[in-house]
């Protein structure tokens, strides 16, 4: 899967929570020329408009260009919303599991059907809250686990 510049761009911007056209301002260009880089239709921007926005997004040069001389160097610095697109295709191939596929729409009707169940909004963000500190403990067990049977 390939990564663009301009998907780099949009993905910070967003993850800034700036709009498209208070950013193109922000870095005085066209919302329509941002745009443009964004979605990859304008491949070589100038180079002091480059310079612009990668300053004000606080983004890496050398990550925007692909330079990054290891994976985990790169991966630490995509911004979170690129992560979550990496691991679509991860989480598609494993849903395309049918077991794991079943598995993981009955845990989601339970979790979804406690937000009925418990009618306090606050009772519920500590419900969710829980889960996912218990999904997380119990992965941590697996993961250790693993460990020990890949020693033997």
């Amino acid at each position: 899967m390939e990564i663009k510049v301009g998907e780099i761009i949009k993905a910070k911007r967003e993850e800034r929570g700036m709009n498209l056209i208070e950013f193109a301002k922000k870095v005085e260009i066209s919302p329509g020329y941002l745009s443009q880089i964004e979605n990859g239709r304008k491949t070589n921007p100038r180079l002091d408009i480059l310079l612009k926005i990668i300053h004000e997004l606080d983004i890496d040069i050398e990550m925007l260009l692909g330079l990054e001389s290891t994976e985990e160097n790169y991966l630490s610095r995509i911004p979170s919303l690129l992560k979550l697109t990496l691991a679509k295709e991860r989480n598609l191939k494993t849903l395309s599991d049918m077991e794991v596929l079943r598995k993981f729409n009955a845990l989601a009707d339970r979790i979804l059907e406690a937000k009925y169940i418990l009618e306090s909004r606050e009772l519920y963000q500590m419900f969710m809250e829980d889960a996912s500190a218990q999904i997380e403990n119990a992965l941590k067990r697996y993961m250790a686990l693993q460990l020990l049977l890949q020693k033997d």
